[in-house]
């Protein structure tokens, strides 16, 4: 019986798809379970923050802040101005699957949960191609992305998964050399949200670490801004302001409001704290190693300096994969160590995917 339950973990161990299947339907069940305990457990501030015009799913919990409004836009555009804080690639995904699915929560939340599968799949070859074909290391990996505290943004109506999928496709492809690839992703990416240019500045950079001709990454950098391009083109056709989404997010997250250092105060949760100190460990632990993941791990040091604001900071944190690397090669070689990481993460990501179905936070 245990040389064939062996031979089964071994045979669903070699299909990636497979494994990342079964971890992005775990996931999926538990966030959903866990929601539905906060729905009947936590007094919740719904009222102002939940998707409320599609009752009759009883999945609108998984629709709150952010997710409302990329579901007005995927169904009635962008109708008012402070909506372009919002990029268009989401809601624009959002709006093809409801040719197939009336309901925008049943579109938003399948291209959420087909997005996390296909970040699974990358995810996992990223980490089989550091951890020199090590398939259980990759899955522990996985498993910390998955419950990194802020990782119920995954499989909710919010951009991250989407942006994951692109983000992580065009970092593995840069690694692979396969500029043309890491390039369209890229581009993609920066259709889907403004931090998009964390991701040309990472492929060009892991480009070069990949001894890529420089044309070859002058064409990925390039291929990467088109999506930026092509949305502050639209921008300036619309509303004749075609940086109209920088006073956008000005207006949603209060950026630059009053004396620089005041809204940084205001706005610094504990558990963003934690982040910013594990960012700057980032980017000196990966100086020596590999500049690229130093230089993308920098700019989420930079981040809430530059946007003088840590709102939203736990959730951007969710993407700064070289982060969650470092600690999966600190703490791979001891299962103490790391089951203790994974459990205090989970933890955290069952404390936050709570309030966010209570309604008390987007993210922030």
């Amino acid at each position: 019986m245990e040389n064939k339950i062996n031979t089964i973990v071994n045979w669903i161990s070699k299909r990636q798809v497979l494994v990342a299947a079964f971890l992005a339907a775990g996931f999926i069940i538990l966030t959903l379970g866990l929601g539905h305990i906060s729905n009947q457990t936590i007094p919740g501030n719904v009222a102002s923050a939940r998707y409320n015009a599609e009752p009759g799913t009883h999945l609108d919990f998984m629709a709150e802040w952010d997710g409302i409004h990329y579901l007005h836009i995927a169904k009635h555009g962008y109708t008012d101005n402070s909506l372009v804080a919002f990029f268009p690639l989401y809601p624009l995904a959002i709006r093809l699957v409801m040719f197939l699915v009336s309901s925008p929560l049943i579109s938003g939340l399948v291209v959420s949960w087909l997005a996390l599968f296909g970040s699974l799949i990358f995810y996992l070859k990223i980490l089989k191609e550091y951890f020199d074909n090590d398939k259980v290391t990759s899955v522990m990996g996985a498993l910390l992305f998955l419950f990194f505290p802020t990782g119920v943004f995954l499989a909710a109506t919010y951009s991250e998964g989407l942006f994951t999928l692109l983000a992580l496709g065009a970092l593995y492809f840069a690694l692979k050399n396969r500029y043309i690839l890491a390039g369209i992703l890229t581009g993609l990416a920066t259709a889907t949200r403004p931090d998009g240019v964390f991701i040309i500045l990472l492929v060009a950079a892991v480009l070069y670490e990949a001894k890529a001709k420089l044309w070859q990454i002058l064409v990925a950098a390039g291929s990467g801004m088109v999506g930026l391009i092509g949305y502050v083109t639209y921008l300036g056709i619309k509303l004749h302001k075609p940086f109209a989404f920088i006073s956008a997010q000005k207006h949603h997250l209060k950026w630059a409001v009053g004396s620089f250092i005041q809204p940084m105060i205001n706005s610094l949760s504990p558990i963003a704290l934690v982040l910013f100190i594990l960012a700057i460990i980032s980017t000196v632990y990966w100086y020596s190693r590999r500049k690229s993941f130093a230089l993308y791990s920098l700019l989420f040091v930079l981040l809430p300096i530059v946007t003088t604001n840590f709102a939203g900071y736990p959730r951007y944190m969710l993407i700064n994969f070289p982060l969650q690397i470092m600690l999966l090669n600190k703490f791979k070689r001891s299962t103490l160590a790391y089951s203790l990481v994974l459990v205090l993460s989970a933890i955290l990501w069952g404390y936050f995917t709570m309030h966010y179905v209570a309604g008390y936070t987007g993210g922030s």
